[in-house]
């Protein structure tokens, strides 16, 4: 096995989660279920709150939600949406001033969401595309397949067990910790976090053009690294891995990247 080690300093762009316990699920405060076109996608948006999304068993979309917190914590509700490409998922506030804009995200006014949390167990089956994002909580994604996307401002995100055609994952303040088990089409990978470091597990046979950059942090790959014209500089390192591809773009601010082979 070889491993390359290398340290990067230029300017860059900007714990795992546990199931839901089933006496949490019977005393949900949300429910919904439907079955799906596949291809269908299913997006989760969350202001204050952890995002579970596993394999469903029963061939449709199940939705559980849990408040927590105080002060207006009763009125958090959930919004579904349904369109021609599949479901959003919205949390706001059950009142005048709670609305979801144009991109899904909740708006508010006068509401703490310090306060006030909904934390979301998704069952979604293997044949719809998966995206999850929380502004305040963990985002965790196990099982999906093809197109998956998790984004988290703070917190981490944890995607597991995926046969992905493309992987998107970013934290702004948290880890990324990513296992991809199949590589299906030629999609792209993007992994972004500012201060936490990213963990790879991708198959032995990558092939991958590597683009990576970060301001403090190292490179540590499983993998042998071609420099690609030689490009390697304070700013950022441009590589090839295997025969070269899909795009794998890795950002960091303050954190480390690793690469590993799955055994």
């Amino acid at each position: 096995m070889t491993r390359r080690l290398i340290p990067l300093a230029f300017a860059a762009l900007v714990a795992p989660m546990l199931a839901m316990p089933a006496a949490a699920q019977t005393n949900a405060d949300f429910r919904w279920s439907k079955a799906l076109p596949a291809g269908n996608e299913v997006e989760i948006h969350n202001i204050s709150g952890d995002i579970r999304v596993v394999p469903s068993k029963t061939g449709k979309v199940e939705i559980v939600g849990i408040r927590r917190g105080r002060g207006d914590v009763d009125l958090l509700k959930a919004d579904v949406e349904e369109n021609s490409h599949g479901i959003v998922v919205c949390v706001l506030y059950d009142d005048p001033n709670g609305s979801c804009d144009d991109n899904h995200s909740s708006r508010h006014n006068d509401r703490n969401w310090n306060d006030a949390r909904m934390d979301f167990e998704v069952s979604v089956p293997t044949n719809l595309r998966v995206s999850a994002g929380s502004v305040s909580g963990d985002v965790s994604i196990t099982g999906a397949e093809g197109d998956v996307t998790a984004t988290s401002v703070s917190g981490d995100v944890k995607m597991l067990d995926l046969r992905a055609n493309s992987v998107t994952a970013h934290s702004v303040s948290g880890d990324v910790d990513v296992r991809v088990n199949q590589l299906t089409g030629r999609g792209d990978l993007e992994f972004h976090s500012v201060s936490g470091d990213v963990t790879l597990e991708l198959p032995t046979q990558l092939d991958a053009d590597l683009s990576m950059s970060t301001v403090s942090g190292d490179l540590n790959s499983d993998f042998p690294i071609t420099l690609s014209n030689g490009r390697m500089n304070r700013r950022r390192i441009e590589a090839r891995i295997g025969k070269g591809g899909r795009r794998l773009e890795l950002q960091t601010v303050s954190g480390d990247v690793r690469i590993k082979k799955i055994s």
